[in-house]
């Protein structure tokens, strides 16, 4: 069994390698162990997710630095992308240079500052909840979500031309659609929920960065 660890940013996206990822790779013998970023530690708790790039730094440094791992995955939002990380300052999405061109650009500096050969990283498009709307436009949602708001996700799908270029702003970004669309919405069960009922196959096919990057990491 080939192990592969993959440092995420966040519970959401721990339970869809966990539930969705895991079990898909497993059938080709990988394993598949994520690690949310540990960001605070104290004498009396320690805190996880989100914060400054030194603390993805420090943790990809350490896997790479351990010899049981076949490939070193990376799964982090473009939203929100963190503070301090290589090459941030890469130009900002414009007409000549869009999101998907900067989130290449911003890749391309992760890769060159850590040259370790099974490094696979991943800037998601725009948020891991990219997943979830690819479910929804698989057809999942009904009678989980409210149908107004399935509705409203949908057409946003349509309009954007695809789930992984539905947009990144404060209140538009997919994690905001979907709360919006249901307040009810947990991250970390609905999501993997929908992603798991619309099957993995289904969901790649809607999201073709995420779908090169699984390709790639399993290869």
């Amino acid at each position: 069994m080939r192990q592969v660890v993959i440092l995420v940013e966040g519970q959401t996206e721990e339970a869809l390698v966990k539930e969705v990822l895991g079990p898909a790779a497993s059938k080709q013998r990988i394993y598949l162990q994520p690690v949310i970023v540990k960001t605070s530690e104290t004498p009396k708790a320690t805190h996880h997710g989100g914060g400054n790039w030194k603390h993805y730094g420090k943790m990809l440094k350490l896997f790479s630095a351990q010899k049981q791992w076949w490939r070193i995955g990376l799964l982090i939002d473009y939203y929100k992308y963190p503070a301090g990380a290589p090459d941030l300052n890469v130009e900002a999405p414009s007409e000549s240079l869009d999101s998907a061109g900067r989130q290449s650009a911003l890749m391309a500096a992760l890769r060159a500052e850590y040259p370790d050969p099974r490094f696979r990283p991943l800037i998601v498009l725009h948020e891991i909840e990219a997943l979830v709307l690819a479910a929804i436009d698989a057809g999942q949602g009904d009678g989980l979500l409210p149908r107004q708001g399935l509705a409203e996700l949908r057409q946003a799908i349509t309009r954007a031309g695809g789930p992984e270029r539905v947009n990144h702003g404060p209140s538009t970004a997919p994690s905001k659609r979907l709360e919006a669309a249901d307040p009810g919405y947990m991250k970390t069960v609905t999501g993997p929920l929908l992603v798991s009922e619309a099957g993995l196959p289904a969901v790649l096919e809607r999201c073709p960065t995420f779908k090169d990057w699984w390709d790639d990491l399993l290869a």
